[in-house]
């Protein structure tokens, strides 16, 4: 039986990040666990014939100082190109650049005037009235009945696959720019001066895609402190052991817990309380499969550089594409580009699988990317040399209206057993990658 003073499961980002601070602050006593044969979690890159497709599109950016020195100065230095943000929306048959609530200069009249009209009826009913009760209600009163028709509501309901009005809104700060009147009247009436958001400028890997971050923590993790293919399959709380499919046992003094925690739960047998166990039950979460288009040539249909799009028209599958050959040649063979479409799905928006190569194909030639003959695959003269489908699975928490009671009382439940719950679905939060990786700094500097 092997005894360590923390043991942290899952080498994502954040079970990663969590080892390497163990590392630097002289906790070598530790031992990290991944069920799989390989590190990164949802931050992987695959490689389908020389082309490169991250687990969905990922980029790096940060308003934490520590997290950009620690991303940009001892993980991966001198191997990272800034990129101004090239994104756009897709509606009424063209693309406007994102936000699309500042950025509606060159739509139709009647568009531009009902987002103008709604955007200023919401804000002269804003004083005095009461918080919205749902996700749905915040749109609307946030952006008015224009934008919100308009843009954001379809899209929401693309990308989450779930009723707006039965999701909180407490998670959307610094995630969605709410622009004042001043900024929207200019978009309307002239082409984009600035970008709004905190990824308006991002940084990618130059090579090894996504993928490149994971490996650049193992640079920093002695031998011996990571079993891979070490599926947990029992854990006991109470006397502080994890049980892996080979038979081996753990003990730990703390544990650090990245898994899902419906995931973590549901390891632990019936010994967590009916409430706990229920509470875990009802957590809710989407998922997202990914269409990887490799295509021969070049060039795309597009009159604008662009890294990524938005797709609120619900006649199309697709609720994001991107580019990834934009992001770095590394990601393409040379002469070559790429596609990536994101396709959410859940328990009340399913999607059929076997589906979705057809249907993102029939939405890139809907939108203009591609013409009927390019959408074809090589053989038959079109540019098309593969279109594979993944599937992540979960993706998106979703902030349904009990997520804070039930997280409030899956957490107090852990930490009373020593048990660090930490990262996008180990704390069950909306988090991004230097999210992450501060959630595992954070849960190592606790174990001091």
């Amino acid at each position: 039986m092997d005894r360590k003073r923390v043991l942290v499961l899952g080498a994502g980002l954040t079970g990663l990040s969590a080892a390497y601070h163990l590392e630097q602050a002289g906790l070598g006593d530790y031992l990290l666990l991944e069920r799989e044969t390989e590190v990164g979690g949802l931050a992987r890159t695959r490689d389908r014939n020389g082309f490169r497709f991250d687990h969905a599109i990922h980029i790096l950016y940060t308003r934490d100082a520590y997290a950009a020195e620690l991303i940009c100065d001892r993980l991966l230095p001198g191997r990272l190109r800034r990129e101004v943000r090239e994104s756009y929306c897709y509606t009424n048959g063209q693309f406007t650049e994102y936000p699309y609530q500042t950025n509606t200069y060159g739509l139709p009249t009647e568009i531009v005037e009902e987002n103008i009209e709604g955007l200023l009826k919401a804000r002269a009913a804003a004083d005095g009235g009461p918080p919205p009760a749902h996700f749905e209600q915040w749109i609307l009163a946030t952006f008015g009945s224009g934008i919100a028709r308009n843009f954001m509501l379809p899209y929401n309901r693309k990308q989450w696959a779930w009723d707006l009005r039965e999701m909180a809104y407490d998670w959307i700060e610094e995630r969605v720019p709410v622009p004042d009147v001043r900024e929207v009247l200019l978009g309307a009436l002239q082409p984009p001066r600035r970008k709004f958001g905190p990824n308006h400028e991002f940084w990618y890997p130059t090579e090894g895609g996504i993928g490149a971050l994971p490996l650049a923590f193992l640079e920093h993790l002695p031998e011996g402190r990571l079993g891979l293919g070490a599926e947990v399959v029992a854990i006991d709380g109470v006397r502080h052991a994890a049980r892996l499919a080979g038979g081996e046992v753990v003990r730990y003094e703390r544990l650090i817990s990245t898994l899902p925690i419906p995931a973590l739960v549901a390891l632990m047998g019936e010994d967590p309380p009916p409430a706990v166990r229920a509470a875990a039950a009802t957590l809710r979460s989407n998922r997202v499969y990914t269409v990887d288009v490799s295509l021969r040539g070049s060039g795309l249909r597009l009159d604008k550089p662009m890294h990524w799009a938005y797709f609120p028209d619900d006649t199309i599958s697709f609720h994001r594409i991107s580019f990834p050959h934009r992001f770095s040649e590394w990601m393409v063979p040379a002469g070559c580009s790429s596609i990536q479409a994101e396709i959410s799905a859940s328990a009340v928006r399913p999607r059929e699988a076997g589906r979705l190569v057809e249907e993102t194909l029939r939405g890139l030639v809907a939108v203009g990317l591609l013409d009927p003959l390019e959408a074809r695959p090589v053989a038959e003269g079109g540019r098309v040399l593969s279109a594979d489908v993944d599937c992540l699975d979960p993706a998106y928490v979703i902030y349904d209206l009990e997520h804070r009671a039930n997280v409030g009382i899956l957490h107090d439940y852990l930490l009373d057993l020593q048990i660090d719950n930490r990262g996008r679905f180990g704390s069950w939060e909306y988090l991004n990658m230097d999210h992450a990786i501060l959630s595992g700094r954070e849960a190592a500097l606790a174990c001091r």
